[in-house]
């Protein structure tokens, strides 16, 4: 009976099966991205900067990113140039983007006082069992040098923009740094719009900085570019009263989590820079909230679609369902028959909504993240419950107006 009322009503049929397959559709194309979106977005982000910065334990670091000169460390107190290579073999390791270490000294380039940065531009060292390409290039992506970095081997000098229009600098041009006794001159490779405050610093390849800063060996901090979760709201589980969920607190991506990783594993202070790690979480969640939002709001429509499909194919069957009735057929048996199809309908375009949002979520993630989407088996489930639910809601109503009308009444009106 049941094959034979879906063959009957082809057309009513293709309009719930439509129905029913964009709402499971786009819902499951936004429960996709929003598995991913997290990540995806904070890779983005990343272009921004490093979200990091890993200092030596009890170095002095009053200021944030951007504004004024950084007050140096304490005498005797400096990270090894080996940290970078350390990041690797924290059990954060996967979540690490890019990195680079920084010895930052007060210097004079052609009379002009300003910030000298030492660093790392392109490095491929042995960490973590691989090679790892980082440094400053990778780590700002979005930093515009007219002209290039310099090598890492070489007397090579990039200036901020700023910093190379007052001296009047351009790439070629020959600069001489001047730090107490010491004095080195060194080639302009390159021009950095950085924005900023680092429009008036300087960046030399780091084991240049080191001998001009007499400190072999030694950086001032570690920047650092790491992939993190937005952290939850309200305090962490009790270790004691809530041990597992402790563990599991313990294993997410948060700031906090990463931060106590990397330092436990550096011997430093590793601190996340709020402002930028607040902005990304702020993104993520309102993001996750729109397509709540959208994934709710397709629901409801297929779940009205579904409905009025429904109404009007029991509107058609009441002399059906009334004689039916008379023949014997009892509520229960009436309510499986209708809701039966409706279900096969639903569950249906349960599966081809959840193979439709998939793809959609592929192209999605392949165009705006330049990485490929992957299809989530363990939506299916999801998705077939989600029809099931538009199903029963789509059907409960009429259902009772059909069930509720007397079956006399209704003959006497169709004879």
């Amino acid at each position: 009976m049941l094959w034979g009322s879906l063959r009957a009503r082809r057309a009513r049929v293709a309009l719930a099966l439509m129905a029913v397959t964009l709402g499971v559709a786009v819902a499951t194309a936004l429960a996709t991205l929003a598995l991913r979106v997290g990540d995806d977005l904070a890779r983005t982000l990343r272009a921004a900067g490093p979200n990091f910065v890993a200092l030596p334990a009890g170095a002095r670091w009053p200021l944030d990113v951007g504004g004024a000169t950084f007050e140096p460390a304490r005498a005797g107190v400096a990270l090894g140039d080996s940290a970078v290579a350390a990041l690797k073999s924290t059990f954060w390791k996967n979540n690490v983007l890019e990195a680079a270490p920084e010895l930052t000294l007060s210097v004079e380039i052609d009379g002009t006082r300003a910030p000298l940065r030492g660093t790392w531009f392109s490095r491929s060292i042995a960490a973590g069992g691989e090679i790892w390409s980082t440094g400053l290039a990778r780590l700002h992506p979005t930093w515009k040098v007219a002209g290039r970095w310099p090598h890492e081997e070489g007397d090579e000098i990039a200036l901020g923009r700023r910093l190379a229009t007052q001296i009047g600098a351009t790439p070629g041009s020959q600069v001489t740094m001047v730090s107490g006794e010491r004095r080195m001159s060194a080639v302009v490779t390159g021009v950095v719009a950085a924005d900023g405050f680092e429009d008036r610093a300087a960046w030399v390849p780091l084991a240049l900085a080191q001998q001009l800063a007499g400190r072999p060996g030694e950086v001032d901090r570690v920047w650092v570019s790491v992939l993190v979760r937005p952290a939850p709201r309200g305090a962490p589980p009790d270790p004691v009263r809530d041990p597992k969920g402790y563990e599991r607190y313990s294993c997410g991506a948060f700031p906090a989590n990463v931060a106590k990783g990397l330092g436990e594993r550096l011997a430093a202070d590793v601190i996340p820079l709020s402002e930028r790690v607040a902005g990304e979480e702020h993104v993520v969640g309102r993001l996750n909230l729109l397509m709540l939002l959208l994934g709710l709001a397709a629901v409801t429509a297929s779940t009205l679609g579904l409905l009025s499909t429904t109404a009007a194919t029991v509107v058609e069957r009441r002399a059906e369902v009334a004689l039916l009735r008379v023949l014997g057929a009892s509520s229960q048996q009436l309510s499986i028959l209708l809701f039966g199809e409706t279900l096969l309908v639903s569950l249906a375009g349960g599966v081809l909504g959840w193979g439709l949002g998939s793809l959609a979520a592929a192209a999605i993630r392949g165009d705006t993240f330049g990485s490929g989407g992957s299809v989530q088996p363990l939506l299916l489930p999801l998705a077939l419950v989600l029809a099931a639910g538009v199903a029963w809601f789509g059907t409960v109503g009429p259902l009772r107006v059909a069930i509720g009308s007397e079956p006399a009444t209704v003959l006497r009106g169709h004879a």
